[in-house]
């Protein structure tokens, strides 16, 4: 990719919610260069003994070579290829690449009045600046998307590009999280199949040391690792199946609550009754009258 940077004046009731992208850009870093390089505009550009604060979040990920990074409250850090950090507004930072190896760096400037990146439960946060994830296909992807977006600058193209950066935010996220919880892809294959043996068994007696046997894994680790996942355990996740079918029943259908409890693997009708109640916070029969729906 060439090397580029944009600074852009963009109509905020053009972007999606409040994320307004400001700029992006490009640069490869040779080894032994000065640095920042000296084209930038005056606003962006720093000197290295002091550092700087800014009124905007920067997004930078290093696909090569290696430096560091250094802000008031995560303290100096080495920044190798396949890391990034963000940089908050009002946080005071440095950051450069070694000058033995020089680094090749892409950013993305935005500002979010009300932001989502105010939460402090986010695994990127002012004290916790850096992340890493390895060169991501799909990171890299976004990242040539929204340069191409920025290059064009056409009209109506805020829209995508905020949208564009929202989701390059959320995918590092989603990957950072399941780094944190241990999950891989041949979890969430023992994970789907779990779910799809529940949606087509809800109606029958599942066994959820069964479902684990057959897919090879300990009824505790399978346990553990479906609620990570789900955010249910996999009883929940069964009940939560067998109310959403009974709804439609109830809905849709003039069979009645003794047929409909027995249609979706419950025991008893009482059973059901008192599941459903506690899950919708309707009788069955409340939920189907006030449902108004007329069977004939």
């Amino acid at each position: 990719m060439e090397d580029f940077y944009k600074y852009l004046q963009v109509n905020q009731d053009h972007t999606l919610g409040d994320l307004v992208v400001i700029n992006a850009g490009h640069t490869c870093i040779p080894a032994e260069s000065s640095y920042p390089p000296i084209h930038h505009p005056s606003h962006h550009y720093f000197n290295f003994s002091q550092g700087r604060v800014i009124d905007e979040y920067q997004f930078v990920f290093i696909s090569g070579g290696k430096g560091i990074l250094e802000t008031r409250r995560g303290g100096k850090q080495v920044i190798e290829a396949g890391e990034g950090f963000i940089l908050f507004p009002g946080e005071w930072h440095r950051y450069k690449p070694d000058p033995g190896t020089g680094w090749t760096e892409s950013w993305v400037g935005f500002r979010g009045y009300n932001s989502f990146m105010k939460d402090s439960a986010l695994p990127v946060v002012p004290s916790r600046p850096v992340f890493r994830i390895g060169l991501d296909d799909r990171v890299m992807n976004l990242l040539h998307q929204i340069f191409e977006l920025v290059k064009s600058d056409h009209v109506g193209s805020g829209y995508a590009l905020s949208g564009a950066v929202m989701y390059l935010l959320g995918h590092i996220f989603t990957l950072l999280r399941r780094q944190e919880l241990k999950i891989n892809n041949r979890t969430d294959e023992i994970i789907m199949a779990a779910k799809s043996i529940m949606e087509s068994g809800y109606a029958d007696k599942i066994s959820l040391e069964d479902i684990a046997n057959q897919l090879s894994v300990s009824y505790a680790w399978f346990r553990r690792y479906f609620k990570t996942n789900t955010g249910y355990s996999p009883y929940e996740y069964v009940l939560n199946i067998r109310i959403r079918h009974a709804r439609m029943l109830l809905q849709n259908s003039g069979r009645s609550v003794k047929e409909i409890s027995l249609d979706t693997g419950f025991e008893s009708q009482q059973q059901f009754s008192r599941t459903f109640k506690k899950k919708t916070g309707y009788t069955p029969v409340q939920f189907r009258n006030y449902s108004k729906v007329d069977f004939h």
